[in-house]
């Protein structure tokens, strides 16, 4: 079904704060999950408001009143703890404060502890990017990817995030470590669906294609094995150890986010920077195309182009079964 982009903000700021978030809190996590829906990462969007549902009933969800806590800082760094509630807040409020650190310092180094999920991390990209800065992120997160050689999961699907202005659409790549995201799970789960075969195995090891087999004590797999699982090590270390959050197992915590922003006219004018940026677009658009290719793309360029249509047309597509799931957990609550 077609969802009303207002009807879509307006359905999730009811749920969340009927979960007991605050109004501030639930309008910038409605922003995140609306920013997902609009550029079709529905694993990011309107469907984890189920899970944020039975995470409040159990209690794993901080619903205090948002108040940031600043552990440290100096002019360009920051020094975050989220107390466990939910990450997309923090995140938006602490770029926030980071913007106008780099004003003066070109470069703001950002780490949060203990946060809840990071959510879409592609729109903190997005938004940096609108203020002609470049984003570099790391966040680890729940959902088990299972490293390369064992079949225990042991880190979260631990994106990498990269965000690039230029002078016209904005370079982003914002890629998981494993093959699949948990959201992608989450999505099959509530569809009712199965799984690609060969991503994510089942608690014994073996390769599964239901999604319940692999919630259930099962884990995703890294993308091209060792290499994956390599980079999703880092980000776990970066992320996790440097912001004294969770890491692996065996060092417990809530989870943790570290960010860099960088101002390009450290080193250069924006107009130089942004200029060879379009060049090096143009020259990838240009390239002789492989067979089957009618366009090539480059990282954010087809996700840009939906969000753009989506914001024109005023709605984007829901499932029937999603709905239904909301409306749900909607009227319960009154």
């Amino acid at each position: 079904m077609k969802l009303d982009i207002k009807k879509a903000t307006k359905l999730s700021n009811d749920i969340l704060q009927s979960l007991g978030l605050d109004s501030d809190e639930a309008r910038l996590i409605t922003e995140n999950l609306i920013e997902a829906e609009l550029v079709a990462k529905k694993t990011h969007g309107l469907v984890r408001l189920i899970t944020f549902k039975s995470q409040t009933d159990d209690h794993r969800i901080n619903t205090d009143k948002l108040d940031l806590d600043i552990v440290s800082q100096t002019a360009n760094s920051l020094y975050i703890n989220g107390h466990r509630k939910l990450g997309m807040p923090i995140i938006y409020k602490s770029l926030d404060l980071a913007f106008e650190k780099i004003r003066k310092s070109k470069v703001v180094c950002v780490g949060l502890k203990d946060i809840g999920v990071s959510g879409y991390i592609g729109a903190y990209a997005r938004k940096a990017s609108e203020k002609n800065l470049i984003f570099i992120g790391f966040h680890n997160s729940p959902g088990g990817l299972v490293p390369y050689g064992t079949i225990k999961e042991m880190w979260g699907t631990n994106p990498l995030t990269v965000g690039i202005p230029s002078n016209d659409v904005p370079v982003i790549l914002d890629m998981a470590s494993s093959q699949i995201t948990w959201g992608d799970l989450l999505v099959a789960k509530n569809e009712k669906k199965q799984i690609k075969t060969g991503v994510a195995i089942d608690s014994s090891g073996e390769i599964t294609t239901d999604p319940t087999k692999v919630t259930d004590g099962g884990g995703l797999l890294p993308f091209f094995g060792h290499k994956g699982s390599g980079l999703a090590f880092v980000v776990e270390l970066l992320a996790g150890a440097l912001t004294g959050s969770r890491v692996g197992n065996d060092v417990s915590g809530g989870w943790g986010s570290f960010y860099i922003l960088l101002d390009p006219t450290m080193f250069r004018t924006l107009t130089d920077f942004t200029s060879n940026v379009e060049t090096a677009i143009n020259e990838l658009k240009n390239a002789p195309k492989a067979k089957g290719f009618k366009e090539i793309f480059f990282a954010g360029e087809q996700s840009s182009k939906l969000r753009k249509k989506h914001l024109n047309d005023g709605f984007f597509d829901v499932s029937d079964n999603l709905y239904q799931s909301l409306m749900e957990i909607l009227n319960a609550s009154k």
